[in-house]
């Protein structure tokens, strides 16, 4: 019989050990929050905790959250950079130029410690061989898009349908 309590006993300790872990958050804390739209309708936000992809048509929104070496190596590509020292405005298209298709303002927010930046350009920066912030802008937008494109979350989202033209 003490044999049997002793089991049932250890049982129900590792049961309840399972339970709690489970229960808990199993996502990292957020110390780098990040909101980024790209494209037509793509964007991260992990001030909420989603990540909506572009189908074309349609979207379709899931949870994303960001590890802590995810967040390490985004910080530290933010200050080698300079992002948080950025200009608000990257780049804005001239009123007379039209892009199709016009993916319009492209955005990244970034709240670290007592820091909240967000810069934006218009679409079509890519473009301009000078724009001294496209390189530094694009290989951010990479390295985020890329710690995405990772995540199982990610992976298990439908394909994207279309495409704009």
């Amino acid at each position: 019989m003490k044999l049997f309590l002793t089991f049932v006993g250890s049982i129900l300790m590792t049961g309840c050990c399972l339970f709690s872990s489970s229960s808990e958050s199993s996502r990292d804390v957020q110390f780098v929050q990040i909101f980024l739209h790209t494209g037509a309708l793509d964007e991260l936000d992990t001030f909420h905790g989603t990540y909506q992809k572009d189908l074309i048509p349609g979207t379709v929104k899931t949870t994303m959250w960001l590890t802590t070496r995810e967040q390490e190596i985004i910080i530290t590509t933010l200050e080698r950079y300079g992002f948080f020292s950025l200009p608000d405005t990257l780049y804005k298209r001239p009123a007379n130029e039209t892009l199709s298709p016009d993916l319009g303002k492209q955005v990244l927010r970034i709240r670290y410690k007592d820091q909240d930046k967000t810069v934006v350009w218009d679409d079509g920066i890519e473009l301009v061989p000078h724009n001294k912030f496209k390189d530094v802008i694009e290989s951010i937008t990479q390295l985020i898009g890329d710690i995405i494109a990772s995540k199982p979350e990610f992976k298990s989202l439908p394909p994207v349908k279309g495409a704009y033209r």
